[in-house]
């Protein structure tokens, strides 16, 4: 549920720039936050990759705690502009260097 919760946050900021036209980078901070159940990882999958944001991004870059739930989004991802890290000045210099 706080995935929910905290994804309606999220995506009512990026609709301010889906609304304008306007592409962005994202860096999404979740260090921190460590979920209820393994399951959450899809739940996390499923709403950041969905056709809206990856559309009206140039690059995202997640920040996770280290841990079997990062591993698994880094072996599974496919999305040439998606990297998840556990090191914050390794996301935003692959960030800053992503071609726009």
């Amino acid at each position: 549920e706080d995935v929910y919760e905290w994804f309606n946050d999220f995506e009512q900021v990026c609709q301010q720039f889906i609304s304008e036209g306007r592409k962005y980078k994202l860096l999404v901070d979740r260090k921190g936050y460590t979920p209820n159940h393994f399951s959450v990882q899809k739940v996390w999958k499923d709403k950041f990759f969905n056709e809206t944001i990856l559309n009206h991004s140039k690059a995202i870059a997640f920040l996770l705690e280290e841990g079997e739930i990062l591993k698994y989004l880094q072996q599974s991802n496919t999305k040439e502009s998606v990297e998840f890290f556990d090191d914050y000045e390794q996301a935003l210099i692959w960030l800053n260097e992503y071609p726009i």
